[in-house]
């Protein structure tokens, strides 16, 4: 996010314009409490938390695809890469209690630390190779491919909500006598 929000900023204001990221970072961190909040909201309201995850990661892919959209065919606009970027983190806050919540659910307590362990391993060879890449990729390669991984979680959780469906109807379904 830095080097798109400073591109934005200095088309917006100017090559001289000082890019306050201890400011956006501060509202990046009000953008997680208020998703973390509205986890809390819709799981008091009823609602599960398999769709409010396959939601909420629907939402981050789009947010991030508009970032990537708009670094790529309109310049870097302020408005709408930090309308974006706002977006996506208001998700992240949201992801953070969901995955925990679906984490308990579905991982077995004896088993967690060493799957959890080892899906780490691909998401940081991800993130270091797009961080030693950046020169190659340049700013929307590395969005894009933020953009890609988000659409096969998204994918990923959609699947578990048709399996978990699948599943319901099964033991909803009446024994045969």
């Amino acid at each position: 996010w830095p080097p798109a929000l400073s591109a934005a900023i200095s088309k917006a204001f100017g090559d001289g314009a000082v890019t306050p990221y201890g400011t956006i970072f501060s509202c990046f961190m009000a953008c997680c409490l208020l998703g973390s909040t509205m986890f809390g909201y819709f799981t008091k309201k009823g609602v599960k938390t398999e769709t409010f995850t396959a939601s909420m990661l629907s939402l981050a892919t789009l947010a991030m695809a508009g970032a990537t959209a708009v670094t790529t065919f309109a310049g870097p606009s302020l408005w709408a890469l930090t309308a974006s970027f706002f977006l996506f983190e208001g998700c992240v806050g949201m992801y953070f209690p969901s995955i925990g919540t679906l984490r308990s659910k579905y991982v077995p307590d004896s088993h967690r630390s060493v799957i959890m362990n080892l899906f780490g391993i691909p998401l940081n060879a991800l993130v270091v190779s797009v961080f030693l890449s950046l020169k190659r990729l340049g700013l929307t390669g590395a969005l894009s491919i933020s953009t890609g991984a988000l659409a096969i979680a998204t994918t990923s959780m959609f699947a578990l909500l048709s399996r978990i469906k699948k599943d319901d109807s099964l033991t909803a379904a009446p024994a045969a006598s």
